[in-house]
């Protein structure tokens, strides 16, 4: 009897052996950590100017992401990590450009600037923008100035709705254009300014109106922004509707073919 109950244990546990790992595998679950957008800071120091304040504009691939205004040390934050371009200038200076490398996790102190003085005459242009109807200052809109040579400057608005625009060809005028999503796009003549004063404007931005939002099913709104896509003409051409916004009119026709 002994020997009979010995065998079946030996038969159990010769199952259970044969049966682990292929028949109803535990799985283990494993939880990856939320994905972070990896950040680091920028800091520098510049030689005072006497008289007037230093611009810093931050800059990717050529697109202007900030712009402050100092008297001497700047420091940007929350920077993904990445290859940068510092435009710093000051009424009267050459403006100067800094190559800098943004690093996750780390503080990136750069070398120390000194602006040269310019040689040639120059001008400047400084405003603010405000909403019409609230008077409220209109901050992060993104400014063009063209000139009569087709040179575009850039800036930004600061958080008190402030513009500027430093060390401007004399004796010619510009064209200055200002697009927001939520307001009319304007533009503006700006007449030749005398070398070594500053120009100032006053802008009051229109908001546009609220757009009524129609049920489900029955199509979009007058004044809706149309989604991108990409379509082919007759001839088998693609065309991006990208590629048309802001200098062409867009007329979609659909050609059901012969039948």
């Amino acid at each position: 009897m002994k020997q009979i109950q010995t065998l079946l244990a030996l038969a159990v546990l010769l199952l259970a052996g044969l049966n682990c790992g292929t028949e109803n595998p535990v799985e283990e679950t494993v939880e990856l950590p939320a994905t972070e957008t990896l950040t680091g800071t920028l800091r520098g120091e510049i030689q005072s100017v006497e008289g007037a304040l230093i611009q810093v504009r931050l800059l990717k691939d050529g697109q202007l992401l900030a712009q402050i205004e100092t008297e001497a040390t700047y420091e940007l934050e929350a920077l993904e990590a990445g290859n940068y371009t510092l435009q710093i200038s000051a009424k009267g200076h050459q403006e100067t450009e800094v190559s800098a490398t943004v690093i996750a996790g780390q503080v990136v102190t750069l070398d120390k600037v000194t602006l040269a003085v310019l040689d040639t005459p120059v001008s400047h242009l400084q405003g603010i923008l405000t909403d019409v109807a609230t008077g409220a200052p209109i901050s992060h809109v993104h400014l063009q100035l063209t000139d009569k040579t087709d040179k575009v400057y850039e800036a930004l608005t600061t958080e008190a709705g402030i513009f500027t625009f430093e060390n401007l060809p004399v004796a010619q005028a510009f064209t200055l254009k200002i697009e927001h999503a939520d307001y009319e796009n304007t533009e503006v003549a700006v007449q030749p300014i005398p070398a070594s004063e500053t120009f100032e404007l006053n802008l009051k931005l229109i908001p546009l109106p609220e757009i009524d939002a129609l049920d489900p099913g029955k199509g979009l709104s007058v004044g809706s922004r149309a989604p991108d896509f990409e379509l082919a003409d007759g001839n088998g051409k693609p065309h991006k509707l990208a590629d048309y916004i802001g200098n062409k009119k867009v007329v979609l026709v659909f050609f059901r073919g012969v039948w």
